[in-house]
């Protein structure tokens, strides 16, 4: 009898080499768009229903280990564990680890103190996740962001909302951030 991580993982190993990334591409952005349309049809079992098939989607892991390994400017920053992955075949094992991956505990962040922007002389913490963690949570993000975008943008169809809704997390997580930071009082 074969064990559950053998039974429901990947048929063989992953060559990073051969992904055709424009397909892998496209489903991604169909899911997205589909989540999107049933959030915006106000479907709620459906959204759920698409957004637990994503993380588990193949296409998904390896387009969110490409953006964590290869696109990210954080690409070269180990975690705690030290492990950066660079070589195609490194990332094609973490595409294979990620796809038999049990519910996810997080792995402590590493610690890094950063000078702040207000003051050059003060710093401020910031922690730094594995790798792992990061293509995680980059799984989970494709699967909730069309369906919060929706609230603040009605008038945007789902292409629109699969393209423009990195960019726009991105920057307001960097404000939030920042206001944040200066709300903050100081020790």
């Amino acid at each position: 009898m074969q064990s559950a991580s053998q039974a429901n993982g990947p048929a063989g190993r992953t060559d990073w080499d051969l992904v055709d990334w424009r397909e892998a591409n496209r489903i991604v952005t169909n899911l997205r768009q589909r989540i999107f349309r049933a959030a915006r049809a106000n479907d709620q079992r459906k959204v759920r229903s698409l957004q637990k098939l994503m993380p588990r989607s193949r296409s998904n892991i390896l387009m969110s280990v490409r953006r964590v390994t290869q696109v990210n400017a954080g690409r070269n920053t180990p975690g705690m564990d030290k492990v950066l992955v660079k070589t195609p075949a490194a990332r094609g094992q973490l595409v294979d680890q990620l796809s038999t991956c049990q519910p996810w505990r997080a792995k402590p962040v590493r610690r890094v103190y950063i000078p702040k922007k207000s003051d050059s002389s003060k710093r401020r913490p910031l922690g730094i996740p594995t790798i792992r963690d990061r293509c995680l949570q980059a799984l989970v993000k494709n699967a909730l962001e069309p369906a919060w975008r929706l609230p603040w943008e009605s008038n945007t169809t789902a292409r629109e909302s699969a393209e423009e809704s990195e960019q726009w997390c991105d920057t307001q997580t960097t404000s939030y951030c920042s206001a944040r930071a200066r709300k903050m009082p100081s020790t």
